[in-house]
């Protein structure tokens, strides 16, 4: 029992690292050393609470962090993430089981991806670009965003917006009704996308992807989905 609410105290304390990842990057585009060593060396006591033994499970761990880390060092060199976002997924390597780090990366896309667009129509919506208009091109963005956000919340599980009951009956029965269906959403998906880059940079503004924000909000998807805490109820410990 005792081992559990530890499990708890860890987890919580992890969320909350990960918040104050969020705030001080999106203050700063900068994530603090001192946050992510936090966050790396809370893993080891996260292994001891839930009883993860040496072999196989700590090795897959470590090993799991090492290779985040290789990957990561690849993007770092050819620009496309920062030191601190490299440094904050190993972190976060060490924590989340092989297993679920997949949907880790599969919610840090998806959240990325609208975190973009919504600080492009924040910076937009604040735009002096001349030969320009602001508050159009902040609606179409505002809009793209909410699209986003919806496939997003579809694909990590959340709510939905369902088909109506004739379209989705067609599509059962006839293969184009289908297909359709599963082309114009990807159809709509792109367009939003490359019109919502072309607008941003139309403004004078560098597409800023936010790694850190969108890391950490995966993270904390992970720690509220219950998969870290279950990990540690299966444990013979406590």
């Amino acid at each position: 029992m005792q081992s559990q609410i530890f499990t708890y105290v860890l987890l919580a304390g992890l969320a909350i690292a990960l918040v104050w990842v969020i705030v001080t990057d999106l203050k700063s585009r900068t994530i603090s050393n001192r946050l992510t060593m936090t966050i790396a060396l809370g893993a080891p006591l996260y292994w001891l609470s839930i009883g993860l033994p040496l072999w196989p499970d700590v090795a897959l761990q470590i090993g799991l962090s090492l290779g985040v880390f290789a990957v990561c060092c690849v993007l770092f060199a050819i620009r496309q993430m920062g030191g601190g976002d490299v440094k904050l997924l190993t972190a976060l390597a060490f924590w989340v089981p092989p297993s679920q780090f997949t949907l880790l990366l599969v919610a840090m896309a998806m959240l990325g991806w609208v975190l973009t667009m919504a600080v492009g129509a924040w910076h937009v919506a604040r735009s002096r670009a001349i030969k320009t208009s602001p508050v159009r091109d902040t609606a179409l963005l505002v809009v793209g965003t909410a699209i986003a956000a919806a496939f997003a919340s579809a694909v990590l599980g959340g709510p939905t917006i369902p088909l109506p009951a004739g379209m989705a009956e067609s599509a059962t029965t006839d293969a184009m009704t289908a297909i359709a269906l599963v082309l114009a959403p990807l159809i709509l998906l792109l367009v939003v996308t490359f019109g919502s880059i072309r607008i941003i940079r139309r403004h004078d503004r560098d597409l800023w992807v936010p790694y850190g924000p969108a890391i950490s909000l995966a993270g904390i998807w992970v720690v509220a989905s219950g998969e870290l805490l279950a990990r540690g109820m299966t444990s013979p410990v406590g």
